[in-house]
């Protein structure tokens, strides 16, 4: 049962693989390069490389996908399903280094000048209240900010009153508050959902952050509302060149997709799909060789 290492996950998660697989390593590059992968049953990847439609062609003896991320927009995942290949992947691994690089954000914006705007008596917004964004009203609490939040899935009463938010419609968040953060994953529903509509609600000189997919965010409506004098600060943990050159004499803070890169939550979203996959493997319950 041969299993393909694709790009590079953490040390203690690949030796995992070496001590119990028929494990061969490659990269991105040279899969994509590639004609086909006869032999290999399990796959190992993260959200740097792409398994669409014409790279399963490339694994006719596919049975496993483990995806060392939670992001699965890089994923055919209606393909898997039809296919029926099994996907195993650890939603929540990354949920604390997310969130404190969010508070990271919050923090840094709203200490660019001096006299700072303080949290106190400030409403934050966050749009989508799952595993991450759970995690960052969780550490607001004690700050002396007003919670809102927006999530199409129902969220329990007992846990909205033990993190102190209220839930609110999606448009009502944007107009309330003095802070929006964006934790939704990417998907056909999710897509430029922060859109130029959504940024006319904002009220003037709020604070925008977004640490998820920088497809989420309608890149164009940003700029033009960033040089409208719309934001008093703009942090981006993903965009585009586009948005780095024209946003540059703004009050923004981006970084290069690091925000799930904290060394514990790094560790556990490698380890968590290795080892779940391991433990099926060994009890036989993957899923069945391809006809």
């Amino acid at each position: 049962m041969r299993t393909l290492l694709i790009g590079e996950i953490h040390a203690d998660a690949e030796k995992l693989l070496q001590e119990h697989t028929d494990l061969q390593k490659t990269t991105t590059e040279k899969f994509l390069q590639t004609a086909t992968y006869p032999e290999v049953e399990t796959i190992v990847l993260r959200t740097f490389t792409p398994l669409q439609e014409k790279e399963l062609l490339k694994l006719p003896a596919l049975r496993t996908v483990v995806s060392c991320s939670v992001g699965l927009d890089n994923i055919a995942v209606e393909a898997l399903q039809r296919k029926k290949i099994e996907l195993i992947h650890c939603p929540g691994s990354n949920a604390n280094s997310v969130a404190e690089h969010t508070l990271y954000f919050l923090f840094s914006l709203l200490r660019k000048h001096a006299p700072f705007p303080e949290l106190k008596g400030k409403t934050i917004g966050i749009v989508g209240l799952g595993h991450i964004g759970k995690l960052v009203a969780r550490k607001l609490l004690g700050c002396g900010a007003r919670v809102i939040a927006f999530d199409v899935i129902p969220i329990d009463p007992a846990l909205l009153q033990e993190l102190n938010v209220g839930m609110k419609g999606f448009s009502a968040v944007l107009r309330e508050v003095d802070i929006v953060t964006v934790h939704v994953p990417l998907n056909k529903h999710t897509k430029e959902l922060i859109n130029a509509q959504a940024f006319q609600q904002m009220k003037k000189g709020v604070f925008f952050i977004n640490t998820s997919r920088a497809e989420v965010v309608e890149e164009s409506a940003l700029i033009q509302h960033a040089k409208n004098g719309k934001f008093s600060g703009i942090a981006l943990d993903m965009c585009s060149a586009t948005v780095l050159k024209e946003l540059q004499h703004h009050n923004r803070l981006i970084t290069d997709h690091v925000a799930a890169q904290g060394e514990d939550s790094f560790r556990e979203m490698c380890l968590q799909p290795i080892r779940l996959y391991l433990e099926k493997r060994q009890k036989n319950t993957l899923a069945p060789r391809p006809q």
